[in-house]
């Protein structure tokens, strides 16, 4: 399966497993997040916010790396 390589190797980089940031989010399970890891669907513009607070990143690197299209 393809994936967001930019996105994957900083959740890996910060620690962050896709349940862990699902649920630091409130989400209640954690298919939104492979969605975004595996370029099915993008988080939307408040939750790219949040994504800058968590990750510790800016929201132009949030936006390059969900405007990357999903590789192998």
């Amino acid at each position: 399966m393809k994936k967001r390589k930019s996105f994957f190797e900083l959740l890996k980089k910060k620690g962050i497993t896709a349940y862990k940031l699902s649920k630091i989010l409130g989400y209640k399970d954690s298919g939104s997040v492979y969605k975004w890891v595996y370029g099915k669907s993008e988080p939307n513009a408040a939750t790219m916010l949040k994504l800058c607070l968590i990750l510790g990143i800016s929201a132009e690197e949030v936006l390059r790396i969900f405007a990357e299209e999903a590789s192998e």
